[in-house]
């Protein structure tokens, strides 16, 4: 399969060959012919199988067809740390070079002033992490009411950052017809939780990373009688030059 039978736009395509693929990972053979076909989406799925791309990438022919409004982003990507935001937001740039859609960042450890200028002129794509989403919505910087696309990427990490609740009620000031797309490397209760509260009969993908093997990584075994397993140690540690070790026992 080729990124050329999934649905993408030429314009797409593209910027796809530029970046030097043309065969998409599993999860973006999966996901992005159900995204462009505006179904909500539970993808589990860890970093490095190609995840950010199989939503960027429909987002970008989606947003294609639309207008922006002032203060009402038309899509929403929510990351739970400010660094995973800035790629996802550099994965934007990239794909949607052919496109003439406007995106805001918004993280913590920068000033507000430009990200409110931004959603003041109008965005396609949001990409913040719920702290500082939730700040400049209670100032009344933002209206979420024009937001027909949600991603919750990294959710069991935002469960682990404590951002649940903040998640919650993001979601429950979108429009209640919206598309929401979730990623997770885990499914833990809480998060099943939250997708069987805010998406609506979605389609669940899981794949595998694929595995890989270290090659700077050697093993040895060491018969030992048990009486001088620690002298053996000590003797290896010093005739190796050990400067950092890891040692388990039982």
């Amino acid at each position: 399969m080729k990124f050329a039978d999934l649905g993408l736009s030429d314009e797409l395509l593209g910027a796809v060959t530029a970046k030097g693929y043309d065969t998409p990972t599993p999860i973006q053979a999966q996901a992005i012919p159900s995204v462009l076909m505006m179904k909500d989406l539970i993808a589990i799925a860890q970093t490095g199988t190609g995840k950010t791309a199989s939503f960027v990438l429909p987002m970008i022919d989606i947003l294609a067809h639309g207008r922006r409004r002032a203060m009402m982003p038309r899509s929403l990507i929510l990351e739970p740390t400010r660094e995973l935001a800035a790629q996802v937001a550099e994965n934007f740039e990239q794909y949607g070079v052919n496109h003439d859609l406007k995106m805001a960042l918004l993280i913590g450890g920068v000033q507000m002033g430009d990200q409110v200028k931004a959603l003041n002129e109008g965005v396609d794509v949001l990409i913040a992490t719920p702290g500082r989403l939730m700040d400049l919505f209670e100032r009344g910087k933002i209206l979420l009411t024009g937001c027909d696309l949600l991603v919750i990427d990294e959710a069991d990490r935002m469960l682990d950052m404590g951002f649940i609740p903040d998640i919650e009620t993001i979601c429950s000031k979108l429009p209640a017809n919206r598309q929401t797309l979730l990623f997770s490397a885990t499914m833990p209760p809480p998060i099943k939780k939250l997708a069987d509260k805010f998406l609506s009969n979605p389609k669940y993908i899981e794949v595998a990373r694929p595995a890989s093997t270290n090659t700077n990584i050697a093993q040895h075994k060491v018969p030992v009688d048990s009486r001088k397993k620690r002298e053996v140690l000590r003797h290896l540690l010093r005739t190796d030059d050990v400067s950092t070790a890891m040692i388990f026992a039982n």
